[in-house]
């Protein structure tokens, strides 16, 4: 993809807009559907607001995939989608981490496994950090630029803005 070319990154900015929504669009509706299941264990549970590790959990996920995808792309490294939903996919373990330490632990060790599931959770925010860090250090070709990279870091910014849109819109539309 020529990432030189203005109307090109405009391009690319607005589809990151659309990618935002619709997976804002796609979390809330798995967790609505979550949230009226009976998907449960012995001391946890995913309905009601268990579900609620969707957004807070597969969203951080979503943005870190999407903001190394976009940091790589801007500096040209040919590898950027894959590397994006690399970053994404280590996100989605961290999540399940989360859950499984609340499963592994059970009723008998809350405290264990709540512990276990809010370190997981911290490591997953602390990856939506470290994976844009990760993204500026791997060597890349860095094109020459005319100016600042407008596009590329309206991209960055329209990724979390539209993931959380898109939750808001479907929570007013699906009422639960």
């Amino acid at each position: 993809m020529d990432t030189s070319k203005p109307a090109g990154e405009r391009h690319f900015a607005g589809l990151t807009a659309l990618v935002g929504a619709t997976a804002g669009i796609a979390l809330w509706l798995l967790t609505t559907l979550l949230s009226h299941s009976t998907i449960s264990g012995n001391g946890w549970s995913l309905s009601g607001n268990g579900a609620l590790i969707v957004p807070f959990g597969l969203g951080p996920a979503v943005v870190a995939a999407g903001w190394t995808a976009i940091i790589l792309r801007m500096r040209g490294h040919p590898r950027w989608l894959q590397l994006g939903l690399a970053s994404g996919l280590v996100g989605l373990a961290l999540v399940a981490g989360s859950i499984l330490s609340l499963v592994a632990f059970g009723p008998r060790r809350r405290d264990a496994g709540a512990t276990g599931a809010l370190l997981f959770g911290f490591l997953l925010y602390g990856w939506l950090l470290a994976s844009s860090i990760v993204s500026v250090l791997i060597p890349a070709p860095d094109p020459a630029r005319v100016g600042p990279p407008v596009w590329a870091i309206a991209a960055i910014l329209l990724l979390p803005i539209t993931l959380i849109g898109g939750c808001e819109t479907a929570g007013l539309v699906i009422s639960t």
